[in-house]
């Protein structure tokens, strides 16, 4: 691809760009998972990226997701320390929420989890089905539904991760995660919000706070006066 830089046209080598990604962006902000690592620099962000943002698409930063409608892929570095939190492993089973074209999805999939992709438009969830059936991976179980109730028929869910910001997450929710299931989060308001791990143990749910991080609001997430996470 060209992509103009300082008034030069140049090419932009992808495989490159993904080394210089996981080298400079991921392995020096404490990801020290090798397989998280491995599958940062073996799926092609550029292909999930909308075209406007391709030149960009491995930048230190969040960027549009293809499929329109204003959503946006995490930062690199943001999306593989909140993948590395869940503590993912083969068969887990994964409700990846706000996931776009489908990015997160391909990344957990290659780490081997049973992911089912939600996403609220039908114009995300074709994009998404094609780019992932463009890279092999047929397994992912694209659904439309609204992402504050969740995908109830796959659960329990070991996993459900969010791809934005929320300042509050619903019951509905939790009540998808299974025992010791954990649910990974960017919380809190644009001049403040952080990574949680919330995981459920004997009923309740517990939280810890990673690491600061930002994170464009996803919709119907939004604080309600009492709420107690």
């Amino acid at each position: 691809m060209v992509s103009l830089v300082n008034g030069v046209f140049r090419m932009v080598d992808f495989s490159q760009a993904r080394r210089a990604m996981v080298d400079g962006q991921l392995r020096t902000a404490d990801v020290t998972r090798t397989d998280i690592l491995d599958i940062f620099s073996a799926i092609p962000r550029e292909l999930f990226v909308d075209p406007s943002e391709k030149a960009v698409a491995y930048a230190d930063r969040a960027v549009l997701s293809a499929g329109g409608a204003g959503r946006k892929i995490l930062s690199a570095m943001n999306l593989a320390r909140m993948i590395q939190a869940t503590e993912i492993k083969p068969g887990d089973r994964v409700l990846d929420v706000a996931g776009g074209a489908g990015y997160s999805t391909a990344l957990m999939t290659g780490l081997g989890g049973q992911v089912t992709f939600l996403e609220d438009h039908a114009e995300r969830c074709v994009v998404a089905s094609d780019i992932l059936k463009r890279l092999n991976i047929p397994e992912a179980d694209v659904q439309q539904g609204e992402l504050t109730t969740g995908h109830d028929q796959g659960a329990p869910y070991d996993i459900i991760l969010m791809n934005g910001r929320c300042e509050q997450i619903p019951q509905s929710l939790f009540q998808q995660l299974k025992e010791g299931g954990r649910l990974v989060a960017i919380v809190g308001n644009a001049v403040a919000s952080e990574v949680r791990v919330y995981t459920l143990s004997d009923g309740s749910v517990g939280e810890k706070r990673l690491m600061s991080a930002s994170g464009s609001l996803l919709s119907g997430f939004i604080q309600v006066s009492g709420f107690v996470f």
